[in-house]
């Protein structure tokens, strides 16, 4: 049995209104964020998801409160307008055998230049192994799955009506869902986002999930993906990165 414990947090916070992380170790502004660097959204898909943020923002910000709140213990859970979202999700059969050992962790990956700042032995340690990506993020959930004796690092999405990602046939992948015999298609991939917090996780906790998973909110249902390998994750990470960063030389 693993004896679990909490992350201490790390000296990191986010600025709301920017959506930018500051890093208050080393007194610097992260140059990017996990959101920024994985969006590969086109200006007009932006543009129309802007364009509803009255409705997804509130809601989605509510339900990551409540998930929270569980993981921490809290007895005063309020979903407000969510209820229909927050049930199921904080019903779900995973719950019943997972320990948090994060919840909504920020986390950094900084920039070589760090290492200025400290004693030249340990800055050249230390800029050997930092990545170099001046990125803030934070994670939804880590931990860990006694009935798997997992590690499991968790991103947790909200959606509306869960019809518009199900199909009469089902397909390799898919997730049969019985009560209404039907089959499930994940709206997206998080592995770029999932690969990012691990990344964070090896850098500054030495800590590497065994898997990892979206869960999805929706209205009246919640349903938790095929596991996702950390291997494929961190791949699909490193990809976006170097599109990103080939973009940024452009400018």
């Amino acid at each position: 049995m693993r004896t679990i414990e909490l992350l201490k947090p790390l000296a990191i916070f986010r600025d709301q209104e920017t959506h930018k992380y500051f890093d208050e170790t080393h007194q610097r502004w992260l140059a990017f964020s996990t959101t920024e660097v994985c969006n590969e959204l086109t200006e007009e898909a932006k543009e129309n998801i802007e364009a509803y943020r009255y409705i997804w923002q509130p809601r989605g910000e509510t339900v990551h409160e409540c998930l929270q709140e569980k993981m921490l213990g809290s007895g005063e859970i309020d979903p407000k307008d969510y209820e229909a979202w927050v049930t199921p999700l904080l019903d779900h059969e995973l719950f019943t055998h997972f320990e948090p050992m994060a919840v909504e962790l920020m986390m950094s990956i900084p920039d070589k230049s760090v290492g200025g700042q400290l004693d030249l032995p340990m800055a050249v340690e230390l800029m050997m192994s930092i990545p170099d990506k001046s990125v803030g993020g934070q994670l939804d959930l880590l931990g860990y799955d006694t009935k798997s004796d997992k590690i499991r690092l968790i991103d947790l999405k909200t959606k509306g009506n869960s019809k518009y990602d199900i199909r009469k046939r089902g397909k390799d992948g898919m997730i049969h869902l019985e009560d209404v015999d039907m089959y499930w298609k994940e709206p997206y991939s998080t592995d770029k986002q999932l690969g990012c917090y691990i990344e964070m996780l090896k850098l500054n906790y030495g800590l590497v999930p065994d898997v990892c998973n979206t869960i999805w909110a929706y209205e009246g249902r919640c349903i938790l993906n095929n596991d996702q390998p950390t291997e494929r994750c961190e791949a699909a990470w490193q990809e976006a990165w170097t599109k990103f960063e080939s973009k940024q030389e452009l400018f």
